[in-house]
């Protein structure tokens, strides 16, 4: 069995850093952090292997369209996997260049400027709610046409509340049920974060899914 992970920095694990690893501002994934996140401490509990594909800034916007390409383009049909989706912040955008561009880093980090106005609309004047519904719409349509189990929370943000079975802690988030020991300097969960969480989810899982 496999655990297929999708989210954001909750997911990938930013600020997990090896004490032999200097800070890479999510350039690079390393073990040490895949490891130590909610999705690697999870498969070790399940004595499984994993696939850690969230990126940081991500939205859920471009998650919908990750999971379903992983499951057209990657699953092997006898393969067994579980998709394990923590939602982020349903503001966030994104869109597919030669790769995805997540609005959080640009306009966190100024590496690129607005230079389609269409983008811009795109960012500041849809119902960000709606994009993630849609998403969590067509993720959950996806998994249960190929009969694949999935896992899901929401990470951060305000979500609308919904009737999905495997859906951990609904009307709550991962980073708002966390205790302030749980957090790193930079706001993302650390290491005993993630276990702490970890715990609950397995739990969750093992009475939801079979595995």
């Amino acid at each position: 069995m496999k655990l297929v992970g999708f989210g954001c920095s909750f997911t990938y694990g930013s600020e997990l850093q090896s004490p032999d690893v200097s800070w890479d501002r999510h350039r690079e994934n390393t073990r040490y952090r895949e490891q130590h996140s909610w999705l690697g401490c999870l498969a070790t509990r399940f004595n499984c292997v994993f696939d850690n594909l969230a990126q940081p800034a991500n939205s859920n916007y471009a998650i919908q369209y990750q999971v379903t390409d992983y499951i057209n383009n990657t699953w092997k049909t006898d393969e067994q996997i579980i998709i394990c989706v923590a939602w982020t912040e349903p503001a966030r955008f994104s869109w597919l260049d030669t790769i995805w561009v997540h609005n959080g880093f640009i306009s966190n980090e100024g590496e690129t400027k607005f230079t389609n106005s269409h983008k811009e609309w795109l960012v500041s004047s849809v119902d960000h709610n709606y994009w993630t519904d849609a998403a969590k719409l067509n993720v959950n349509a996806v998994c249960k046409y190929h009969n694949i189990p999935i896992l899901q929370f929401n990470a951060i943000g305000k979500h609308s509340t919904t009737t999905y079975p495997n859906y951990f802690l609904d009307g709550a988030t991962m980073q708002s049920v966390l205790h302030p020991e749980h957090f790193a300097s930079g706001g993302h969960p650390n290491e005993l974060g993630h276990e702490w969480f970890t715990k609950r989810l397995y739990l969750f899982a093992k009475e939801r899914i079979i595995v």
